[in-house]
């Protein structure tokens, strides 16, 4: 028997090699691999919805303070202005009255303008054509005169006094002058005047309150039938507000602007 080529032994060695090789694999699971985890579904975002905006509750708008026609216990009727509420006095066209010096109340405390033709010279009450005590010093103009043989007589006056302590004028200086003009419509006027304040403003160290004054038609042939009267009531330091009053007919409205001539004139005199 011929013997065995060399080649067969390493050939059978080669076989035996490659089933080693291939059969380890099918014996640890057939070579199959691992699939990849898939990652997890994130959770569905939740979007946030703004809560719906409640409407704001209406504000109420504020009514304005209106002038308003307030009848007094005595049947006075005025349009008054109300404390507190600011309206500049509007300033009048016209030349006015030339200023000739200045008039100075050591009682009252006060210093103005004097004012010149056709306004007679400041006097002491006690020295004037109406002598009343409740005054220091009075400035006057006759405008007119009227009834029977023109005996009767209307005048435009500027007086400097002390609140009277009988007047009821409250706690300010806003209450002085109201009181003063409330006293003079009362007084001074005849039945049936009404008043409407026009202007109410602070001046210094006090208070101006103007009134336009409206009379009824008057029988005995008067020819006013408007006045324009200012109360200004100043603090001088004194126990009482000390009092300027002008009051001028529609006769001579021309001398309107004289009001704004003496506040701007008005000051405190020093107590001495």
């Amino acid at each position: 028997m011929a013997p065995f080529p060399k080649w067969v032994p390493l050939l059978g060695s080669a076989v035996l090699l490659a089933e080693l090789v291939i059969g380890i694999p099918v014996a640890v699971g057939g070579g199959s691999t691992e699939e990849p985890r898939s990652m997890p579904s994130p959770s569905p975002s939740v979007t946030a919805v703004p809560p719906s905006p409640v409407p704001a509750a209406p504000t109420s708008t504020p009514t304005p303070t209106l002038a308003t026609a307030t009848p007094s216990p005595s049947g006075l009727e005025v349009t008054r202005i109300q404390e507190g509420r600011v309206v500049k006095l509007r300033l009048r066209p016209g030349q006015g009255s030339p200023v000739i010096g200045r008039v100075t109340d050591p009682k009252t405390g006060l210093s103005f303008a004097e004012l010149g033709s056709p306004w007679r010279p400041s006097r002491p009450i006690g020295d004037g054509p109406i002598k009343d005590g409740r005054y220091n010093l009075r400035q006057t103009l006759l405008t007119e005169t009227y009834g029977t043989d023109d005996g009767r007589e209307w005048w435009a006056d500027i007086d400097s006094q002390q609140l009277w302590s009988d007047l009821d004028a409250g706690d300010s200086l806003y209450d002085a002058a109201r009181a003063m003009l409330d006293y003079k419509q009362d007084s001074a006027f005849p039945s049936g005047t009404t008043g409407r304040d026009i202007a109410s403003q602070p001046v210094r160290r006090g208070w101006l309150l103007a009134r336009m004054i409206q009379m009824p038609p008057s029988p005995d042939g008067r020819k006013a039938r408007q006045e324009l009267s200012v109360a200004i009531a100043v603090d001088t330091g004194r126990p009482r507000p000390a009092v300027l009053w002008i009051t001028i007919p529609d006769t001579h409205r021309r001398l309107w602007p004289d009001v704004d001539t003496l506040v701007k004139s008005l000051k405190v005199v020093p107590r001495r």
